[in-house]
């Protein structure tokens, strides 16, 4: 596996918090399998996140209308974000954007 070395500055208090936890524990032999662990967890969460999916989805078809992309690629990208959706959550994710939406720009009345 290649690897890429990424430069990441913590806050000091942060830094302790993380070294006192490995220490502590002995779970992750080192800082960088740790925040290497937590970067998979998180994306992992995102991942599986409707409102990300959604998000995905609108960025993709925004993609889709500038490129040369088949109406195949189109539908091929299109049918594997499905299958990582749950119809219902994503329906619950979009009305609760819509709400959010419809408050910042109407006010809390609405």
């Amino acid at each position: 596996m290649k690897y890429a070395s990424v430069s990441v500055k913590f806050p000091v208090e942060l830094d302790t918090e993380i070294e006192r936890f490995l220490d502590e524990t002995g779970i992750y032999t080192n800082k960088s399998e740790f925040i290497k662990e937590a970067c998979r967890s998180h994306l992992r969460e995102l991942n599986d996140d409707a409102a990300i999916t959604a998000l995905r989805l609108e960025q993709l078809l925004a993609q889709a209308e500038q490129s040369h992309q088949s109406d195949t690629e189109i539908d091929a990208d299109l049918t594997a974000l499905g299958e990582k959706v749950d119809a219902d959550e994503l329906e619950r994710a979009v009305e609760e954007a819509r709400e959010e939406t419809a408050t910042q720009v109407y006010g809390s009345d609405s």
